[in-house]
């Protein structure tokens, strides 16, 4: 097998700075509103109040969806969730929307890609 290549300090930078969630919800037919709400309330929070980075909320299907949310550090997430600071309905609300919700997957950034729109 080949030598693994070292990081550069570019890739190391974005490893410590950079960490996402991956989630999954398989989601009542009749909750999508409430669930795509309660996700943008729940969203904007922690942008407002916590340093969260931003989210992204997709449709896989009719009743499956997807988010990853993305955060300066694991640390920063956890202590922000730690807090349980979100408006109780609103949780309510949106867990009473969701049939599974699959265990979260935690990632690290290795190498972003991704085209950012600037405000103007």
């Amino acid at each position: 097998m080949g030598t693994q290549k070292p990081l550069s300090n570019k890739t190391y930078i974005l490893r410590r700075v950079m960490f996402t969630v991956l989630y999954q919800w398989s989601i009542h037919h009749d909750k999508h509103d409430d669930f795509i709400s309660g996700w943008e309330i729940i969203t904007e929070h922690y942008l407002s109040n916590h340093g969260a980075l931003g989210s992204r909320l997709h449709q896989i299907s009719e009743n499956t969806f997807a988010a990853y949310s993305q955060w300066p550090c694991k640390e920063a997430r956890d202590s922000a969730f730690s807090l349980n600071d979100v408006p109780e309905q609103v949780v309510e609300k949106m867990q009473d929307s969701i049939i599974v919700s699959l265990e979260p997957i935690e990632m690290t950034v290795i190498s972003d890609k991704f085209k950012y729109n600037k405000v103007i």
